[in-house]
């Protein structure tokens, strides 16, 4: 079963081999365009030609090496591999036109050329080949060819069925259980044998991979298990019992010699993320400002004549960290006392007519590009919430409170997926916490884009039925209380 791993590193380092052969190549054949496009002015001989793009295609095959475009296809995504060739070809980039500068001032032309028709050409090979490379690797591993065999080592069910869930969807990355060791029984595996047994099981069977997935285990314990797979060459990967907290991409850190797991880590943990997305909001909400200035006017003057009471509704939502701010909307109802627990319905008698007409184009929302402005909210986001619900979702939706995290939006991936009401806020926040682990700037601009297609506001006529069923929990819940019933009971 081993020879997964000699197939490994043939495939990398015929990889290595393939680059550096086809930068030689692209280099060479940009190295006589430019003679041709400058006969006068590029004068460096064939061998000192072959010298330099020598030089610069064992730089590339060295930062290739270091920023990890060569480790292991099977489990990762190509963006993975695109943004790692894409930073060493801007390094390449710069280092080569800051040496051309200094060498070469006075006749830098030519060789700017040769470096960025040679770069040029080499990103876009080099993307395509990986990309082309990762996506024959998936065809053929769910094909059942190239397959890593696993042995897994638990007395968990819980853990053997995430391990299995995470096996079983994803066919492309090739992985095989041939079954478990372990001194207690898990359903839908074969048994092999006890821990006792593993050294004998590990020569017998000679997995590609060890896998120790336990809720809990003592350190001795585990040590162990990890000696004797180390006496037999196992390569040992461990599954960490706090595996189900995990929602984003994780980090590992290090406090002096202890490795931390970080499994909060995000995209906007990046400061460069962080000045990207607070720009477009600042760039962005001016120019919506400006641009829906008319439509603002004629807003506020409906409100103003629909019914008495101020233009703006203000009221107190819950933001980033838990922090509460004060959100701005124009009113679309009559002033009544349950502005901050009450839901509003499709038929809520407290709407106007001109309230029901803004809201359904979503026209009242306009008044929170200043809020973007302020910093309270971005245009992208998880949509805020008043603290009455936050204080109810956050004891009965898993992970919910994980939506403060960053700034709410003014519309966001659960409302362009239609996800304002009709669906459970367990939906929602799914989308929510997919949208946070997976920021980019790109789909934020995506998300803009498909926000005027989905500013018909829907989502009323589904929120009573979302008020009738927090109604249903309470009464649920006072009836137990009053019948003396545990929820621990059940």
């Amino acid at each position: 079963m081993n020879s997964i791993k000699h197939f490994r590193s043939f495939l990398t380092g015929f990889e290595k081999l393939i680059d550096y052969v086809l930068n030689f190549l692209i280099a060479y054949g940009a190295y006589w365009i430019v003679r041709v496009l400058y006969p006068a002015s590029f004068v460096v001989s064939t061998v000192r030609g072959l010298f330099i793009i020598a030089t610069f295609c064992l730089i590339a095959s060295f930062l290739y090496n270091y920023y990890n475009v060569y480790l292991p296809m099977r489990t990762r995504r190509p963006l993975f591999f695109i943004s790692r060739i894409l930073l060493v070809n801007m390094e390449l980039t710069i280092l080569s036109v800051a040496t051309v500068w200094i060498l070469h001032e006075k006749s830098a032309t030519p060789f700017i050329v040769w470096i960025s028709i040679s770069i040029g050409i080499s990103l876009f090979i080099l993307v395509s080949k990986k990309v082309v490379m990762i996506s024959f690797l998936h065809t053929l591993r769910a094909r059942q060819r190239n397959i890593k065999h696993v042995l897994l080592i638990t007395d968990s069910q819980e853990m053997a069925d995430a391990y299995m869930e995470e096996i079983l969807d994803n066919p492309q990355f090739g992985y095989s259980v041939i079954g478990y060791v372990g001194n207690l029984n898990v359903i839908g595996l074969p048994h092999l044998g006890t821990t006792g047994d593993l050294d004998r099981i590990l020569k017998e069977y000679r997995p590609d991979e060890v896998v120790l997935a336990f809720d809990t285990v003592r350190k001795r314990v585990i040590t162990k298990y990890i000696s004797v797979c180390n006496d037999n060459c196992a390569k040992i990967m461990v599954v960490p019992a706090i595996c189900g907290y995990f929602r984003s991409p994780r980090q590992v850190t290090e406090l002096g010699n202890l490795p931390l797991i970080d499994i909060r880590s995000t995209p906007l943990d990046n400061a460069m993320n962080r000045f990207l997305k607070r720009s477009l909001d600042v760039i962005a909400s001016l120019f919506l400002i400006v641009v829906t200035s008319p439509l603002m006017l004629f807003t506020a003057i409906g409100v103003r004549l629909s019914s008495p009471g101020p233009i703006l509704f203000r009221q107190t939502r819950v933001g980033k960290n838990n922090r509460e701010f004060v959100m701005y909307k124009f009113r679309s109802m009559r002033v009544n006392d349950s502005e901050e627990t009450g839901w509003s319905t499709e038929k809520d008698p407290r709407k106007t007519k001109f309230g029901a007409f803004i809201r359904k184009f979503a026209l009242d929302e306009l008044p929170q590009f200043f809020n973007v402005l302020k910093g309270d909210m971005s245009l992208v986001g998880p949509r805020p919430e008043v603290p009455f619900y936050v204080e109810k979702f956050r004891k009965e939706v898993p992970l919910y409170m994980l939506k403060h995290t960053l700034r709410p939006g003014i519309t966001g991936l659960a409302q362009v997926k239609g996800l304002r009401g009709d669906t459970s806020i367990q939906a929602r926040i799914d989308e929510d916490i997919d949208y946070i682990e997976n920021w980019s700037f790109w789909g934020d601009i995506k998300i803009l884009l498909m926000t005027p297609f989905c500013a018909v506001n829907r989502h009323e006529k589904y929120a009573a039925k979302e008020v009738e069923e927090l109604k249903k929990q309470e009464e649920k819940q006072r009836r137990r209380a009053e019948a003396g019933i545990d929820d621990e009971e059940e």
